[in-house]
């Protein structure tokens, strides 16, 4: 399959009458529909997170599907298609995708997380097959023997999928038909005005009621039948481990799609980690600090708050004790996990509380604690060992981290999950102030970029 790049160069060059196809009258009268009219997702809707992950053009081979008018008055031209299916890069696409979805309230890729293998947390993946398009272009516009005053337009019918990496299916076939007109003096290339004409369905897509109806679900763990889930009342364990101990309680995840932390959470073998990091797996194994090994199922998951619960056999580890409520700013605090992988099992970092942060509706922590790759989902810890927070993200730009990392509050990641304690969390109060500092908590931002 060829990539747009070659594309770009058949445009360039192919021009030919047609045997089949959009006749010249039609593209010489090309025109588009009125745009849609896009309502935004209802407040408290917690739409899933969504990504754009391929777009393949594929019209017929030999199909007249473009009119251009070049510079040169009098020579239009008649392009036919003959470099097959096109595998589109996506930047280009995705960028006009992401920007559709924020406008209607939808969440474009919500955590964007940094520690996950493929860049993405999101668990609705969206594909779409362009099998018929149509264009005119006219790169010498206006003039008195052009076409109105519009430089472009382009039609294209979208097929779309929507695949879900929770349930490992497509959950979703629709289809649109779309365009638009474009406006702008073209230059020496066609893509602006397909990237509009894709746009308007993208718009399209996010009208339709099967869509909306996919984003908004409540997110289904493997084996869920996606009705509300039940409580699951967890057995907290009887020993505090403090900061000397606690890394016995923390795992490495193994999943089909790369590997994360854990930690355990409960006596009877309950285990939180992120979402991304257990990906599609139905069944996880699992490392502990002392060389042990064993198998974990994952009987829940939330993709946009990117939590995961997994139920093994403790194998006689004690579990972390659990400290809800808000800490404070400048207290210090500790993370443990397995950066880079297995190797480095068990790392320990030290830092601060630096903010409360709120990124697309949800509470972080944010931190300068050390954390990388291989650190997601293990436990943000208090001095005394309790567990406040989960590791999800960070910036690193241009690949070098800068200490601006993200936690998840503990009792959000239980939240989400239906998950309570037959015992009672540590009282539930803030941590003591270690540290005098500015700023605070709730501003709404845009969340951290991909490594």
């Amino acid at each position: 399959m060829r990539s747009w790049a070659g594309l770009a160069l058949g445009l360039a060059v192919v021009a030919a009458t047609a045997a089949h196809g959009a006749s010249y009258a039609v593209l010489r009268n090309l025109s588009a529909p009125p745009p849609v009219e896009v309502a935004r997702l209802p407040a408290g809707s917690e739409p899933r997170p969504v990504q754009l992950a391929r777009i393949v053009v594929q019209p017929r081979n030999g199909e007249a599907w473009a009119l251009s008018y070049p510079i040169v008055m009098g020579t239009e031209q008649l392009l036919t298609w003959d470099v097959g299916p096109v595998e589109a890069q996506a930047a280009s696409f995705q960028r006009v995708f992401d920007e559709e979805l924020r406008k209607a309230g939808f969440a474009s890729d919500a955590m964007q997380s940094l520690f996950a293998e493929g860049g993405s947390s999101a668990d609705l993946k969206v594909g779409a097959l362009i099998e018929d398009i149509q264009g005119r272009f006219c790169t010498d516009c206006p003039n008195m023997f052009a076409r109105k005053s519009v430089p472009a337009t382009v039609l294209m019918t979208a097929k779309w999928e929507v695949y879900s990496s929770l349930e490992r299916k497509v959950v979703g076939r629709i289809t649109t038909t779309g365009g638009a007109d474009f406006k702008t003096p073209l230059q020496d290339s066609f893509l602006p005005p397909i990237y509009e004409g894709f746009r308007e369905n993208v718009r399209l897509l996010l009208a339709n009621a099967e869509f909306r109806a996919l984003v908004t679900r409540p997110t289904a763990g493997p084996g869920a039948d996606g009705n509300p889930l039940s409580t699951i009342q967890i057995a907290r364990g009887s020993a505090r481990l403090g900061l000397s101990r606690a890394s016995s309680a923390v795992v490495v995840v193994f999943a089909a799609d790369g590997s994360g932390s854990g930690f355990l959470i409960s006596a009877d073998g309950y285990l939180l980690t992120n979402q991304h990091v257990v990906g599609g797996s139905r069944y996880v194994k699992l490392k502990w600090s002392d060389g042990a090994e064993s198998v974990g199922e994952v009987v829940r998951s939330d993709a946009r708050r990117d939590v995961a619960l997994v139920r093994t056999d403790a194998r006689g580890h004690p579990a972390l004790d659990l400290r809800t409520g808000s800490v404070q700013q400048g207290v210090i605090v500790y993370a443990i996990g397995s950066p880079m992988g297995e190797t480095l099992q068990n790392t320990m970092t030290k830092g601060i509380v630096s903010a409360l942060r709120t990124m697309e509706g949800q509470p972080f922590i944010q931190s300068d604690v050390g954390v990388t790759h291989g650190n997601s989902g293990g436990p943000l810890l208090d001095e005394q060992g309790a567990v406040v927070g989960m590791t999800v993200s960070g910036m690193a730009p241009n690949g070098s981290p800068v200490g601006l990392n993200f936690f998840i509050p503990i009792d959000d990641a239980l939240k989400a999950l239906r998950v309570t304690s037959t015992e009672s969390a540590s009282a539930a109060k803030p941590l003591p102030q270690r540290r005098a500092s500015g700023g605070g908590k709730g501003r709404r931002a845009a969340p951290p970029p991909r490594l």
